[in-house]
């Protein structure tokens, strides 16, 4: 893979984070409704590509090392509390300049449970 030619990071979703992405969908049509489930997604969306910082080392003050995939033996990652009820999970890839997006879930949601789920559907 090539690096950017300048100092900032490029933001890559895994393919993990894509079918949290359905996941959310699923719960928050579930809990809510369609309209709102995507509505939602969009802002998500919308927010990680504004808010995100590229620029080191503002990517790394944004959010703190995540202590719940922590515990569960995934180090590395950061969690951003995206709004009153989403995170995101993300670690930074120094050695090849890219954000890597793990997740997003709803805080409701069980994080055991759903990395169960998407194992599962990888």
């Amino acid at each position: 893979m090539n690096k950017p030619l300048n100092n900032h990071y490029i933001i890559v979703a895994s393919p993990l984070f894509k079918l949290s992405l359905q996941r959310l969908k699923a719960f928050l049509t579930a809990a809510a409704s369609e309209q709102l489930a995507t509505t939602k997604l969009a802002d998500i969306q919308q927010q990680i590509g504004q808010q995100l910082p590229t620029q080191p080392p503002t990517h790394e003050e944004l959010a703190p090392i995540c202590e719940r995939l922590l515990k569960l033996g995934i180090p590395d990652y950061r969690q951003w509390q995206l709004d009153n009820h989403n995170l995101l999970f993300y670690r930074v890839n120094a050695a090849e300049q890219r954000i890597e997006l793990l997740l997003v879930m709803d805080s409701r949601q069980s994080l055991c449970k759903l990395l169960f789920e998407l194992n599962l559907l990888f």
